[in-house]
C-alpha cells in the first residue's frame, strides 16, 4: 500500500496573528509611501521634489514616471501637467518632444475602434499641427506620429495630409521624411506624394519608400505608377534600394499575378501612344532580366507555348501571339543566349524557319487598321527583328532566306524608323562589303521610291500600253493617255529643275507627278489584273508618303553608322537624285528625316554642308514646329563639332549678310538708313553689338533659357557638354555658366538634370575642371541676387560653394596650377572690392576660405599674395566674423591649423538640437528583415528601451554624425537627384 502523506501542521493561533500584522503593516507602508508620493507631486511647494526636479525636462520625467505606479492618480498628474505646461512650454527640445511623445503613446494604444471628443481632438491636432513645424526633427517626427490617427486621406484638403504633403517634400531631415511614409495613409490622393520619394537625395528614404509600398496592392496602382516604381527602382544608384525592389517589391508582384510572368508583363502595358510603349518595353526588359537570374530555366521555358508545327517548329502559334508573349519571348531567347544555356536552341527556331515565320506574321498587316492596332503591330515587328539580330549567319541557307526577307520588307511593308535601323544593322552582318551593302539598299530606294522612271513600264512600255487599251471605249483611252502625256511632261520638267538645283519647284513638280501617276496606275491596275499581268497584293499599298519616309529611313541609317567612312559615288548619286528634293517639303515628317539624312551626309561630304547648314539655321531662328526645332538644334550642335566654331559661325554670318533675300524666302529685306553717330566709343560698341547678334553659340544659349519644351532643351544641353567636352569652347565661361544655372535649377527636368549630372562626371574625368573656376563667382552671385519667384531662390547659396569646390579637388597640382590656389585669390579680391556692397556674398566666401585644398607648398609668390590680401583685409573695416574667418586662413597658409571636416563643421552649426531613431512600424520592420541583418526598433520600442538608461535615454534624444550629414545633391532639396538612365547617348 502506498504509504500515506503527512498532514500540514495546523499554525499555532500566535503565529496566524504575527503574520497578519506582517502583512498588514506591508500594506501600510505602501499606502503611505503611495501617499507620500502623492503629496509630493500634487503639492506645488513640495520641497523634496523641487530639489529632485530642477527644471521643467525633470519634472516632466517625475510625474510620467509616478503615473505608471496607479491609474486612480492620473487625474491629479494630469492638473500638475497642466500648471506645468503653462510653465515648460519653453525652448527645451526634449520638453516638446517628451509632450510629443506622451501623446503618440496614448492613441497608439487606443483600439481601432476608439474614438474622441471634437474638442480634444481640435486641441491635439491644433498643437501637434505647430509642434510638427519645430525646429527639432525629434519634435517634428513624434508629432507626425501623434498626428496619424486624426488624419483623413480622403480629404485632399485635411490637415493633417497636407501637413504631410508639404513636409514629406520639404523637411530637410530624412527620417522625418521616412516617418511620414509609414504614417500617411495610402489612397489614390496620397500614393503620388508618396512615389515622388523615389527620387528623394537619400537612399534610406528611397529604400524605405519601396519597402512600404510594397504592401500596398500592385493591382491599385495606375498602370503608370507601376512603370514609375519599376523604372527608378531597378535603375538606382544605390545597390541597397535595387536589392529591395527586386527581393521584396517584385517578389510581392509575382505573388500577385500567381508566378504568371507573362500576365505581370501585361500588367505594365501602356500602348495608347509610340512614347509609352517604347517606355513599356525598356522597363520590361530590364524587370525580366532581373526575373530570369533568380528563376530556374525549365520554368521559365514552361511559360512560353512554342508550337510542334513542322513547318513552324519551335514558334509561338500565330493565333495566340501578342505583344507581352512576343516580348518575354525575346527576353528569354536572349537570356539563354547569352548565359549559354543548354535550353538555348530549344527556344528559338533555326534562321530559315524563322525567316518564314515573320514573312507569315507580316501577311498579318491590314489596310484598315486603326491607329493603336498600327502601333502594337509595329512594335511587335520590332521585337521580331531584333530577334532576328540575334541570330548565328553560320547557315548558308538561313543567310540568303534572311537576306530575302530583309528586302521584301524594305519594299512592301510599312515599317517604322527603328525597325528599318535594326534591318540595316542586320545587313551589315550579311554583307560587310561596302560597296555591295549600299548597292543593295540603293536599288531598293529608287524602286520603292519610283526614281527608275525611265524603266517604269507601265508609262514607257508602248506594247503594254498598247494590250491594255484595246477593248477600252474612247474616252477611257483618252484619258488614260492624257494622264501618261502629263506624267511625261512632268518627269521632263523635274529633271530640269534638279540639273538647275532649284529644288523647291522640283519638289512642287514631283508632288503633282506622284498624285497624277496615283491616278493613272489606279485605271491600270484593273487592267493588268485582267490580262493577268498583276496579282493584287496581299499586303497593304503604301502611300507615297510612307514610301518617301521608308526610303529617308534606309538612307540615314545606312550612312549613319560606324562602318562608313566616307560617301561611294552611288551615295552621292543618291543624295542628288533623291534627299535634297526633300529638303524643302512641306510634309513635316519627310522634312525633318531629309534634315537628318542631309546632316548625316554633309560630315562626310563637305560640298553638302552650306546647303544642309542654310536649310537647318533657316528652321531654327523661323519655326514654330517643336519637332522641327529639336532636329535643327542637334544638327547645328552635331555641324559645330564636326567642323568647329568658327566654320559654322563664318557660314552664319554668310547667310546673315544676305539677309532674307535667300532661296529659302520670297521676301526682300528693305534698305534702312542709319543714322552716323560721332564718337568712336559709340562706333565700337554697334560693331560690337552686331557682332554679338550673329554669334550662334550665343543664340542657341539664349534659346535655351526661352523654350520650355524638354526635347529641345536636351538637345540643346546635350550638344553644349559636347561641346564642352571636345574642347570647342574652352574660352566661352558664359556656356558653363548657363549650364550650371540649369543644373541648380530644381525645375529642371530630371532627364536634363541626369545628362548635366554624367556630364560634370567626365569634365572630372578628363581634368577639365579648371574650366569651372570662372564660372563660380557669377553663378553663386546670380543665385544670391535672384529675385524672389525666380526658381534659383530655392537654391541654398553653401551648396553652391560646396558643389565648387568637391569638384574642383586635384589629386596633385602644383602652386600655379592648384585650382583651389585661383579660387582663393578670386575670393580675397571679390571681398575687398564688394564688401559694402554685397556683404551676404562676402560673408560666406570668407566662410568658405578654410574649406579650399590649397597648395603653397614650394609656391613662395603664391603664399605672399594670399598673405599680403589677407592682411590688407584684416586692417580694413570688415565685420568682426569676416577678419575672423581670414584671420583662421592666415594660419591655414602657414600650416598651423588643421580645419575640421566639413561634415563636421555642419554638425557643430546645425540647427537641430534633438533626433530619434527612424521611425518604423512592427510590421514594416518585419518585412524589411528580409534585406536587413539588423532592422531599425520602432520609435515606442526605442524610447521603451532606453527608459531605463538615463544615458542612452540621452544618446536616443541627441543627433548622430550619419543623421545629420546629406549628400551633395542636397544643393537641389529632397525632389532632385542623380539617377541611372539606361541607353542615354554619350557625349
Amino acid at each position: 500500500m502506498p504509504k500515506p502523506k503527512a498532514k500540514a501542521k495546523p499554525k499555532s493561533k500566535a503565529a496566524a496573528v504575527s503574520a497578519s500584522k506582517r502583512e498588514a503593516t506591508k500594506n501600510n507602508n505602501a499606502v503611505s509611501a503611495e501617499k507620500e508620493n502623492e503629496m509630493e507631486i500634487s503639492d506645488p511647494t513640495s520641497v523634496p521634489i523641487r530639489e529632485q526636479c530642477r527644471g521643467g525636462a525633470e519634472s516632466m520625467y517625475t510625474i510620467m514616471r509616478h503615473a505608471e505606479l496607479k491609474e486612480s492618480l492620473h487625474k491629479r498628474y494630469e492638473k500638475e501637467l497642466q500648471q506645468l505646461y503653462s510653465r515648460t512650454y519653453s525652448s527645451s527640445p526634449h520638453v516638446r518632444y517628451r509632450i510629443c511623445y506622451f501623446v503618440n503613446l496614448i492613441l497608439e494604444k487606443l483600439g481601432p475602434n476608439a474614438a474622441l471628443d471634437d474638442t480634444q481632438c481640435d486641441e491635439i491636432l491644433e498643437t501637434m499641427l505647430e509642434r510638427v513645424k519645430d525646429v527639432s526633427a525629434g519634435v517634428r517626427k513624434q508629432a507626425v506620429l501623434a498626428m496619424q490617427r486624426f488624419q483623413i486621406p480622403d480629404n485632399p484638403v485635411d490637415p493633417v495630409v497636407c501637413a504631410y504633403q508639404f513636409h514629406l517634400s520639404a523637411d530637410p531631415l530624412s527620417s522625418v521624411r521616412q516617418c511620414i511614409i509609414t504614417c500617411m495613409g495610402r489612397n489614390y490622393i496620397t500614393v503620388p506624394y508618396i512615389l515622388q520619394r523615389l527620387w528623394d537625395v537619400d537612399e534610406k528614404v528611397r529604400r524605405h519608400t519601396y519597402v512600404n509600398m510594397c504592401n500596398y496592392p500592385v493591382r491599385a496602382y495606375r498602370v503608370a505608377q507601376r512603370l514609375t516604381l519599376l523604372e527608378q527602382g531597378l535603375n538606382d544608384s544605390s545597390a541597397n534600394v535595387k536589392k529591395t525592389v527586386v527581393n521584396i517589391m517584385l517578389k510581392a508582384w509575382i505573388d500577385s499575378y500567381q508566378q504568371n510572368y507573362v500576365a505581370l508583363i501585361a500588367a505594365l502595358k501602356l500602348d495608347s501612344s509610340e512614347g509609352e510603349l517604347m517606355r513599356f518595353r525598356s522597363v520590361t526588359k530590364q524587370m525580366l532580366r532581373e526575373i530570369f537570374e533568380q528563376t530556374d530555366n525549365l520554368q521559365l521555358m514552361a511559360q512560353l507555348p512554342l508550337g510542334d508545327d513542322c513547318e513552324l517548329h519551335r514558334c509561338v502559334p500565330l493565333e495566340c501571339l501578342n505583344v507581352e508573349l512576343l516580348l518575354y519571348w525575346q527576353c528569354l531567347g536572349d537570356y539563354l543566349e547569352s548565359t549559354q544555356a543548354d535550353e538555348s536552341d530549344q527556344v528559338l527556331p533555326e534562321l530559315s524557319v524563322f525567316c518564314t515565320y515573320v514573312n507569315k506574321f507580316c501577311e498579318s498587316q491590314k489596310p484598315d487598321m486603326d491607329k493603336f492596332a498600327q502601333i502594337e503591330f509595329q512594335n511587335m515587328l520590332l521585337s521580331l527583328v531584333e530577334i532576328l539580330d540575334s541570330y548565328d549567319l553560320g547557315d548558308e541557307i538561313g543567310r540568303s532566306n534572311m537576306k530575302t526577307l530583309i528586302k521584301n520588307l524594305l519594299k512592301d511593308c510599312l515599317l517604322d524608323h527603328k525597325i528599318v535601323r535594326v534591318l540595316v544593322r542586320c545587313m551589315e552582318k550579311l554583307i560587310t562589303d561596302l560597296n555591295d551593302r549600299m548597292q543593295f539598299f540603293i536599288e531598293i530606294i529608287y524602286e520603292t521610291c519610283d526614281l527608275n522612271t525611265k524603266q517604269n513600264e507601265l508609262v514607257h512600255d508602248r506594247n503594254l500600253i498598247s494590250t491594255l487599251l484595246d477593248d477600252l471605249d474612247t474616252p477611257s483611252k483618252m484619258k488614260i493617255s492624257s494622264l501618261k502625256v502629263k506624267i511625261l511632261e512632268l518627269e521632263e520638267q523635274e529633271d530640269n529643275f534638279g540639273r538647275q538645283k532649284e529644288y523647291i519647284q522640283a519638289q512642287s513638280v514631283n508632288k503633282e507627278k506622284m498624285a497624277v501617276t496615283e491616278e493613272y496606275t489606279e485605271l491600270i491596275k484593273p487592267l493588268l489584273v485582267k490580262h493577268g499581268f498583276l496579282d493584287m497584293p496581299a499586303r497593304p499599298k503604301l502611300s507615297n508618303q510612307e514610301r518617301v519616309l521608308k526610303g529617308l529611313f534606309t538612307s540615314y541609317y545606312m550612312v549613319a553608322s560606324p562602318h562608313v567612312q566616307k560617301l561611294t559615288p552611288s551615295i552621292c548619286k543618291l543624295y542628288k537624285d533623291f534627299i535634297c528634293r526633300h529638303l524643302h517639303s512641306s510634309d513635316v515628317d519627310i522634312f525633318e528625316w531629309a534634315i537628318k539624312c542631309g546632316n548625316a551626309y554633309s560630315m562626310f561630304y563637305e560640298a553638302y554642308t552650306e546647303t544642309v547648314f542654310r536649310v537647318v539655321y533657316h528652321q531654327f531662328d523661323n519655326s514654330k514646329e517643336v519637332r522641327l526645332c529639336e532636329t535643327s538644334v542637334s544638327c547645328l550642335l552635331e555641324l559645330m563639332d564636326h567642323y568647329g566654331i568658327d566654320y559654322v559661325d563664318k557660314l552664319s554670318r554668310k547667310i546673315d549678310a544676305r539677309g532674307l533675300g535667300s532661296k529659302t524666302s520670297n521676301r526682300r529685306q528693305l534698305y534702312t538708313v542709319q543714322d552716323t553717330y560721332d564718337g568712336e566709343e559709340d562706333g565700337d560698341q554697334t560693331v560690337q553689338n552686331s557682332e554679338h547678334s550673329v554669334d550662334i553659340i550665343m543664340a542657341i544659349g539664349r534659346y535655351m533659357e526661352m523654350v520650355v519644351d524638354k526635347g529641345v532643351s536636351l538637345a540643346i544641353v546635350r550638344g553644349l557638354c559636347r561641346l564642352v567636352l571636345r574642347g570647342h569652347i574652352d574660352d566661352r565661361p558664359e556656356v558653363l555658366e548657363q549650364l550650371l544655372k540649369r543644373y541648380f535649377n530644381p525645375n529642371a527636368e530630371p532627364i536634363i538634370s541626369q545628362v548635366l549630372g554624367m556630364f560634370f562626371e567626365n569634365l572630372v574625368r578628363l581634368k577639365k575642371q579648371a574650366l569651372l573656376q570662372p564660372c563660380l563667382l557669377p553663378t553663386l552671385w546670380t543665385v544670391m541676387n535672384c529675385s524672389f519667384d525666380a526658381p534659383l531662390n530655392a537654391v541654398q547659396p553653401d551648396y553652391v560653394v560646396k558643389f565648387f569646390i568637391d569638384l574642383t579637388i586635384q589629386e596633385a597640382s602644383s602652386p600655379k596650377s592648384n585650382i583651389h590656389n585661383r579660387i582663393a585669390l578670386s575670393f580675397l579680391h571679390y571681398i575687398q572690392n564688394y564688401f559694402t556692397e554685397r556683404r551676404e556674398m562676402c560673408r560666406l566666401l570668407a566662410k568658405e576660405l578654410t574649406n579650399l585644398t590649397i597648395n603653397v607648398l614650394n609656391g613662395q609668390e603664391v603664399k605672399t599674395e594670399m598673405l599680403e590680401m589677407a592682411d590688407k583685409l584684416i586692417t580694413s573695416e570688415l565685420e568682426p566674423r569676416l577678419v575672423k574667418n581670414i584671420k583662421v586662413f592666415k594660419t591655414m597658409l602657414d600650416g598651423s591649423f588643421n580645419p575640421p571636416s566639413r561634415e563636421a563643421r555642419d554638425d557643430l552649426e546645425s540647427d537641430e538640437e534633438c533626433d530619434t531613431a527612424t521611425v518604423a512600424s512592427e510590421n514594416i520592420v518585419q518585412s524589411e528583415q528580409v534585406s536587413v541583418t539588423n532592422p531599425e526598433k520602432s520609435a515606442t520600442e526605442q524610447t521603451l528601451t532606453n527608459a531605463s538608461d538615463p544615458q542612452a535615454e540621452a544618446s536616443a534624444i541627441a543627433p548622430t554624425a550619419t543623421q545629420v550629414s546629406e549628400p551633395i545633391l542636397t544643393t537641389f532639396g529632397t525632389e532632385n537627384r542623380a539617377r541611372d538612365c539606361p541607353g542615354m547617348q554619350e557625349f
